[in-house]
């Protein structure tokens, strides 16, 4: 079995790593967002689940949390495209 080039190791450590980096961000990103949440509304973000709270703040919280997501997401995969070129 030939070596593997450096660029070659270097793919898969992207195609490795940018997902786990992608997860973890995306993490920390909803707790923030949750946490911020909290503070300024004094309570805690609306879920799914609770027939308390209405459909459209529901909604509109679950639109902010996965666009937050998204661009986590985007700016992840994208630093981790470019280091791969370099």
């Amino acid at each position: 079995m030939a070596p593997q080039s450096p660029a070659s190791t270097n793919q898969i450590s992207a195609h490795v790593v940018a997902p786990l980096a992608a997860m973890a961000a995306t993490w920390a990103v909803r707790k923030l967002l949750n946490g911020g949440y909290a503070r300024v509304a004094g309570r805690r973000p609306p879920t799914p689940e609770d027939a308390s709270v209405s459909f459209g703040s529901a909604l509109a919280w679950a639109a902010v949390t996965a666009a937050s997501a998204a661009v986590v997401e985007v700016a992840i995969y994208r630093f981790a495209a470019q280091r791969q070129r370099i």
